[in-house]
């Protein structure tokens, strides 16, 4: 089930990249073509990058391969590997958790906030990026358990989980 939450985060934050580079090349395309600019594409490509970052980020927090140095966990030993990595886990949830009760804030006060060209509503693609916090927060918890469950015999070191 873990497999299947995790391949669906990823084809999300994979879609909205995507969705973000097409409209970004059709608007270059257009604009050196016809003279004119896509609609909103300004503000699309805003909303949809939100949404890449936040379902992405879920994605860094489960599996603990966000870019980072770790100069001091690869020198240590089994059990401050794991030490390491719950409290890093555990940071990333605190600043997690609050965002992605920011974010859903955000969504039910946003009101009848648009796009300036299309009118677009707003609270659907908050709504979409709030969705991708909340699986980033979920995704900590689960990292944290699951490190808290580790036990490598003879205390060999953790392992990132990368899938």
């Amino acid at each position: 089930m873990l497999d299947k939450v995790l391949a669906f985060t990823e084809s999300v934050a994979a879609l909205f990249l995507l969705l973000v580079a097409a409209l970004t090349f059709f608007n270059v395309c257009v604009r050196y073509l016809f003279d004119t600019q896509i609609p909103d594409w300004f503000d699309l490509s805003k909303q949809l990058q939100a949404i890449a970052i936040m379902w992405g980020i879920a994605l860094a927090t489960y599996r603990g391969s966000h870019i980072c140095v770790d100069i001091l966990w690869e020198h240590s030993n089994g059990a401050w590997q794991r030490r390491i990595d719950l409290f890093a886990t555990a940071a990333t949830l605190l600043l997690l958790a609050p965002m992605a009760w920011m974010i859903f804030s955000m969504v039910s006060m946003m009101g009848t906030e648009v796009t300036s060209d299309l009118r677009i509503p707003l609270h659907y693609l908050y709504t979409i990026a709030a969705v991708g916090a909340v699986a980033a927060a979920i995704l900590a918890v689960k990292r944290i358990m699951v490190l808290f469950a580790q036990r490598a015999p003879g205390g060999a070191g953790t392992e990132r989980l990368d899938g």
